[in-house]
């Protein structure tokens, strides 16, 4: 039995059903999912034929030939991206130096969800989606306590087409298309899965039919018709967009400043009340104060409906006053101007690709055939294509009249040529995508490894703005990160310090009774960090992190002397830098005393044979030497 749903639940199922439904048949959406079907076919070397080629290749009997150029130089730029991976980490800006364990605790924190979640991996996934199809996709969200980080399909994402930023920042709205299993919604939405037709017991011959791959091959997303089909899949649609909202602002017990929707939590966050407002003024209520602080902003509300039946509706569950960014992030290589439609460094070769499939296969089709020019009476019983079938067969007997003559040419030439106009478009895709021999791999005419170094450096540059936005778009997911963190003013949350002297755990929001009143130490709900973040190196491990440390280091030519300060390998991260500045210290004494004694200005240094104690000497054993026999 459907029951009727609440006027105000009834109006955010119909905002976005409107919002979906704009986006869905918006001109520009559907010019995207048409290039972007386009593009993949082009990417997977499915869709590079045009049909009219295709039919002249059929006529003459033969297979078109693909050479799938383009997606090499996809997978170069983003094997370019994974080498150079990078991790975000973020630093105070409270001023206060007391603060610094807190946001060391939150970049800690912040590793280990890169780490746990596979951050880097699935952000490779959204760099390469951005180079074939112009834009990539991730999901960022909390459940259960922990962070979570999803990658996410272009095709399943409908942007704000009105919002024409180069990288999506003004969007008011967003759509996201879930194919789910409908014992999946019936488990996780039972109360709504009972006003749901899903047309009965699904059998294995039910998923014959899968309405994603249909969608996969349509301009636009039908989303209706899939709810009582039989298949294996159902439609369930999110939406999340900007409404207004009352916002609260004020300043907290340490002195920072904070924003709120929640004015219990504003109370508690300032301790009293003229914290929250400023006019203090006798006869005033409690909520005529607070009207001095409350202003106008934005909060993100997040709605799932499948068909006409709402699913779920609530406030995002990472949401701030005037947050820029959803939970969905993208990375935008491009925008078209007119359209404002995303496209990749793919387009720059797509023509290329086609001639250039094209000519290879004309290629071998010249190369494997000749003409022949026939004078004379023609012959009994045989038309021009039965001549022209038996020419194509290698051991064949043709018999001739007496007064004919014939002229056989072949037609490899032409075939060679073709093939130099290949090797012209070669050069040109290396210019339209700034890829050039050196990034690809391909032995070139720089035969030092200085030159070959800063033609790969050139290469790098010529995709500069790509790179640019990569590193744009993590600042985004990491301030997403901070501010889940931040917002969900999780109570007693332990994190773990490697500290160059031993594993330190401290608390983040630590819960203490104070003479009968509840205190936050270690409180990092207000702590200012997104302004400043900074990209740290991405390692396998911390063995290879460290390994990268000391080579960095031994590379400078004071680094004997760099290696005796504690403090500074302390700040570069080397763990347990008290006793490598030890034992660096010894080896330059012990090299220092070797000069010496060769020098004459000491004693020498005496060597016992082996097995035997040294003796009247007083210097230290070598290092890796054994010492000195008691």
């Amino acid at each position: 039995m459907a029951y009727p749903l609440s006027p105000s639940r009834q109006k955010a199922l119909d905002t976005a059903q409107d919002y979906f439904r704009a986006a869905n048949l918006h001109s520009s959406s559907q010019d995207f999912r048409t290039k972007c079907i386009h593009d993949y076919g082009f990417y997977d070397g499915t869709g590079q034929w045009e049909p009219l080629d295709l039919r002249i290749l059929q006529e003459r009997a033969q297979l078109p030939i693909t050479v799938n150029i383009c997606k090499g130089f996809i997978d170069n730029l983003s094997g370019v991206e994974i080498q150079s991976r990078y991790r975000t980490a973020c630093r105070n800006d409270s001023h206060n130096p007391q603060d610094d364990k807190l946001a060391e605790a939150l970049t800690h924190l912040l590793f280990y969800i890169q780490e746990h979640q596979e951050v880097p991996y699935k952000g490779s996934l959204k760099f390469r989606d951005s180079l074939i199809c112009g834009i990539g996709w991730s999901h960022l969200y909390k459940e259960d306590g922990e962070v979570f980080y999803d990658y996410v399909h272009p095709f399943n994402i409908i942007p704000d087409p009105d919002d024409l930023t180069p990288q999506y920042n003004a969007m008011k709205y967003v759509c996201r298309k879930f194919w789910m299993d409908p014992k999946v919604v019936q488990a996780r939405w039972p109360k709504a899965a009972q006003e749901i037709d899903f047309g009965g017991e699904f059998s294995y011959y039910d998923g014959l039919y899968n309405p994603e791959l249909m969608d996969r091959n349509a301009s636009y997303t039908d989303d209706g018709g899939y709810t009582g089909a039989k298949g294996s899949r159902v439609l369930v649609v999110e939406v999340q967009y900007k409404v207004p909202q009352k916002v609260y602002r004020g300043t907290d017990a340490n002195g920072r400043s904070f924003e709120t929707f929640n004015l219990d939590k504003a109370e508690e966050l300032s301790g009293s009340e003229e914290a929250i407002n400023t006019d203090n003024q006798e006869g005033r209520t409690q909520e005529d104060h607070t009207q001095k602080e409350r202003v106008m902003g934005e909060r993100i509300m997040r709605t799932l409906f499948l068909d006409n039946t709402l699913l779920e509706h609530a406030p995002l569950d990472a949401t701030f006053p005037d947050q820029q960014d959803f939970s969905y992030i993208p990375i935008v290589f491009q925008r078209r101007f007119k359209t404002g439609v995303p496209y990749g460094l793919l387009e720059s070769m797509k023509d290329i690709q086609r001639d250039c499939n094209v000519r290879v296969t004309k290629s071998v089709y010249a190369i494997n055939s000749a003409r022949v020019i026939f004078e004379g009476n023609p012959m009994q019983g045989k038309d021009i294509e039965t001549i022209r079938r038996e020419l194509k067969t290698a051991d064949s007997v043709i018999a001739l009249p007496k007064d004919s003559k014939f002229q056989l040419s072949s037609n490899a030439q032409m075939g060679e040529e073709q093939l130099k106009i290949v090797e012209l478009y070669l050069n040109l895709i290396q210019r339209v995508t700034g890829i050039y021999d050196e990034m690809l791999g391909i032995q070139t005419n720089a035969t030092s490894g200085v030159a070959q170094h800063m033609r790969q450096v050139n290469s790098v540059r010529n995709n500069v703005f790509a790179f640019d936005n990569f590193s744009q778009m993590k600042k985004r997911e990491s301030r997403f990160i901070l501010n889940i963190i931040q917002s969900s003013s999780e109570m007693n949350a332990a994190v773990e310090l490697l500290t160059p002297n031993e594993r330190e755990v401290i608390i983040l929001n630590l819960m203490r009774e104070v003479n009968g009143k509840q205190v936050i130490f270690n409180d990092i709900r207000t702590l200012p960090l997104s302004l400043y973040i900074e990209e740290v190196p991405d390692y396998q491990s911390s063995f290879a992190e460290q390994k990268a440390t000391f080579e960095s280091l031994l590379s400078n030519a004071h680094a004997q002397w760099l290696m005796l300060s504690p403090e500074l390998l302390r700040r570069m991260g080397v763990r347990n830098p008290e006793q490598i500045a030890q034992e660096m210290q010894q080896a330059m004494q012990q090299k220092t005393t070797m000069e010496q004694g060769v020098a004459g200005r000491g004693d020498p240094v005496q060597f016992a044979p082996q097995g035997q104690p040294q003796g009247g000497s007083t210097q230290p054993p070598m290092p890796g030497m054994p010492s000195e026999r008691p």
